[in-house]
């Protein structure tokens, strides 16, 4: 590429950008000067000055003052079909516009006469959980009927997904949403008062919360509640267990971890509760979101409680029967889709 090439092409971009500019500029004077004629009552001029600017050559900024003038010549005018049909589309271009003080009457009448509401959103969340374990009925593989078993949160898990929300009213919405869960426990047992077994689990699954929230509207910052029901379906589990023997007498025992999918119940089920607060930007919100899962049923499947004979005879391990609970702190991005209807009309 010759250097009279390069001097064409910049050339060429600089006049592009200079004809934006310029038409930019020229839209902006065309706005200035319909808002002149109006204040001095020559409304006839109006539509045909800002048509075209219109379709391109306004910022936001100027196009909203270009269509709410535009409304009030039509309302003025008599021509109340096209300003309906302009307050439509100056309502689909800005759904989440607020009326301002200094917005005229006929403006505001006309504007109350319709409704924009977010129909539904769709958004993406993530963050992090913590385990808890529930005893629901002891095993315990030692000698004796001693039981001095500990469950506790052995580490962060994460969860990423999608949320779907459909709105009832202003206030109350249905929350279904769809994501894929790690999480991770720990176990801690002593036998004999020699022998220690340290068991941890580490869990995927597929989450699909079905929930209610409720908004506190404070300007643009909203609290919420949340209740509702959650369906888990776990897809992988492994642990790693470890044996140790204080009196010296034997080594300490060790291996791989153990795939114990087999031993647990794929479906799972928990109620709901939680909040947050949802910080609104430009069609949608940013949330945070605090929520506990109260497992409800046991994980363990009984029937295959003494199927692993590497945990069984060779760690001396036995699942108890429990469920899991988790605690799960979100943060995500939500986008809203909206819809103007009559508000007059049934």
């Amino acid at each position: 590429m010759n250097s009279k090439t390069i001097i064409s092409i910049i050339g060429l971009l600089l006049l592009l950008a200079f004809s934006g500019y310029s038409q930019q500029s020229d839209c902006a004077f065309k706005l200035e000067e319909a808002e002149s004629l109006y204040e001095s009552g020559v409304l006839d001029s109006i539509p045909t000055l800002l048509r075209e600017c219109t379709k391109e050559g306004f910022d936001d900024e100027e196009m909203a003052r270009a269509y709410k003038l535009l409304i009030l010549t039509y309302l003025f005018e008599d021509y109340q079909e096209m300003a309906e049909f302009t307050m439509l589309k100056f309502l689909k271009k800005f759904p989440e516009y607020e009326l301002k003080a200094n917005d005229q009457v006929e403006f505001t009448y006309l504007y109350n006469s319709y409704q924009t509401v977010p129909v539904f959103s769709i958004g993406v969340v993530g963050g992090m959980n913590y385990s808890f374990i529930r005893i629901i009925d002891p095993y315990y593989s030692g000698s004796g009927d001693e039981y001095t078993g500990d469950y506790s949160v052995s580490g962060m898990g994460y969860q990423v997904g999608l949320q779907f929300e459909k709105y009832i009213n202003e206030k109350i919405n249905i929350d279904l949403g769809v994501s894929f869960v790690s999480r991770k426990f720990n176990y801690q047992i002593t036998q004999q008062d020699f022998t220690t077994i340290d068991y941890n689990e580490s869990q995927s699954l597929i989450s699909v919360p079905l929930t209610g929230t409720y908004d506190f509207k404070i300007k643009f910052l909203n609290p919420y509640i949340r209740v509702g029901f959650g369906l888990d379906y776990l897809i992988g589990a492994t642990s790693g267990v470890k044996r140790t023997f204080s009196d010296g007498n034997q080594d300490d025992l060790t291996g791989p971890d153990i795939d114990v999918l087999d031993n647990r119940n794929a479906l799972n089920y928990s109620v709901i509760i939680g909040g947050g607060v949802k910080l609104k930007i430009k069609k949608g919100y940013v949330l945070l979101d605090l929520k506990y899962n109260y497992g409800l049923n046991n994980i363990v499947s009984g029937d295959n409680r003494y199927d692993d004979s590497e945990k069984v005879f060779y760690y001396n391990y036995t699942d108890d029967n429990f469920s899991l609970s988790n605690f799960y702190l979100s943060v995500g991005y939500v986008f809203s889709f909206y819809k103007t209807k009559d508000s007059m009309k049934k």
